[in-house]
């Protein structure tokens, strides 16, 4: 079970990374691509969404695992 934990945690990195990486390569290839008045503010809502998409996903796959919450247990005298 831990290994499966890991690997998504590897995983989920990996495709965070991905995501940002992206969100700098769509405005750039968009700008390069697009006519000056073409949908250029399009391409930079885009890339905003793909970071935030991406940075949330890092900070999920990053995030220590909480406690669970436990119930405290009566105390018991040894002679009952």
């Amino acid at each position: 079970m831990k290994n499966s934990v890991t690997a998504l945690r590897k995983a989920g990195s990996f495709i965070a990374g991905l995501l940002i990486g992206l969100s700098i390569a769509v405005p750039v290839s968009g700008m390069l691509i697009a006519q000056p008045n073409d949908w250029q503010i399009l391409w930079v809502f885009c890339a905003a969404i793909i970071f935030a998409l991406g940075l949330t996903l890092q900070l999920l796959v990053t995030a220590k695992p909480g406690r669970c919450p436990t119930t405290p247990q009566p105390i018991v005298p040894a002679g009952s």
